[in-house]
């Protein structure tokens, strides 16, 4: 601004009348601020009328020498403004908090001298609001910046401590933080989202969405650490964890695609040995073609066993040699199975007569030596059926 008049409410320049009631104004701002702002009402006394009170005074001696000169202050002018902006991101206040402080003593400022103007003041009441305007528009940028950086310094040393201790967990390694009690660990299976199948979309793309949607409800768990691709990974919640069942049905949800879960809860000297099992967890799913779900062990405690390479795993599997390339027999066995041995439900899923499954059971009896239809032969069937799976699954 050039040839600045110098502003007057009720004949006496603004700045001066400010400037003679600063102390009154400065205790009205921190008041207001405990009223209007309830984050303030939680600050240490000693910090209000500390920190809090010279730089509330500092802003308000900025306004005054706006309307005393017309100019916005720039440069080392603000430099308190950025450093009280630094702070208050390093005690982790709101930057919606602190913009409305300063938004908050500009008010008070233009609420002090506006009962004044007289009629023929009116050019400097708009005037004054302009500045107040133009003011506040500088610091809401300088003080945001500010703000942002020291929050990405912040974040980029937290999230290099996390990985160091995510790290140092998953290779059994020493940490030297303290660490919760226990360590809810999870394997993650992302299924692919619909437009990954688009032609013409870039598939990356699509993939980096996804695993950001994921990532995201994971990071609302205060002190989780992950390590995730697009196609799923590791994460290490501190116990006893959320809901694991709402969790997952958030993440499949607002990723748009199947999430399935294998998990375990252990002290974080056996997180080592934690992620090892649920990740073979995880492969059990995959071999059984089980739904998307939460797992843990004890839901999968025969088909773990049975995936453990063994001389009584091959045998089992190799009761079931005989139906290998009969993929239509194999089918209905697992169907029939599915269905706790109701055949008319398994006629209906696979869209065949029941006489077909009974004639494909006979088959798979004569050819195996076991009668899926015998009560007695069902848990060796059941078992056979498991290993033969895991021994057939590549990897």
């Amino acid at each position: 601004m050039t040839d600045h008049k110098e502003l007057r409410a009720g004949g006496v320049p603004v700045h001066q009348i400010l400037r003679t009631e600063l102390p009154r104004l400065v205790d009205e701002v921190l008041d207001r601020l405990v009223v209007e702002i309830p984050l303030y009402a939680q600050l240490p006394e000693e910090e209000l009328q500390g920190d809090i009170r010279r730089i509330t005074e500092r802003t308000l001696r900025a306004f005054m020498e706006t309307f005393r000169t017309g100019v916005v202050p720039t440069g080392d002018a603000l430099d308190p403004l950025r450093e009280s902006a630094t702070r208050r991101a390093e005690e982790g206040v709101p930057l919606e908090a602190l913009l409305a402080a300063y938004h908050l003593g500009g008010k008070v400022c233009a609420d002090h001298v506006s009962a004044r103007f007289r009629a023929d003041e009116l050019a400097d009441a708009i005037a004054l609001n302009r500045l107040i305007l133009d003011f506040l528009q500088r610091v809401t940028a300088i003080v945001s910046a500010s703000y942002f950086e020291e929050r990405q310094s912040i974040a980029g040393d937290d999230q290099a401590t996390r990985q160091s201790v995510f790290t140092a967990l998953l290779d059994g390694s020493p940490v030297d933080v303290r660490l919760p009690a226990e360590y809810v660990v999870l394997a993650l299976a992302l299924g692919p989202h619909p437009d990954e199948q688009q032609p013409g979309v870039d598939t990356k793309i699509v993939a980096r969405r996804k695993l950001r949607r994921v990532r995201v409800e994971l990071d609302r768990i205060p002190d989780s650490m992950s390590s995730l691709s697009p196609d799923g990974g590791i994460a290490l919640l501190p116990g006893p964890g959320p809901d694991l069942d709402v969790l997952r049905t958030r993440m499949s949800k607002a990723a748009g695609v199947d999430v399935t879960v294998a998990t375990t809860t252990v002290v974080p000297d056996e997180v080592r040995g934690a992620v090892t099992l649920v990740r073979d967890l995880l492969d059990v799913v995959r071999i059984h073609r089980k739904p998307p779900s939460v797992y843990e062990l004890d839901d999968l405690v025969l088909e773990y066993q049975l995936s453990r390479p063994s001389p009584a795993r091959e045998r089992l599997a190799g009761l079931l040699d005989p139906l290998a390339g009969k993929t239509d027999l194999l089918t209905t066995l697992r169907c029939y199975l599915d269905n706790a041995r109701n055949r008319r439900q398994t006629a209906a899923d696979l869209h065949i007569h029941a006489n077909t499954v009974d004639y494909r059971l006979r088959q798979v009896g004569r050819l195996t030596g076991l009668d899926p239809v015998r009560d007695d032969q069902l848990p060796r069937l059941v078992a056979a059926l498991v290993a033969f799976d895991a021994r057939s699954s590549p990897g």
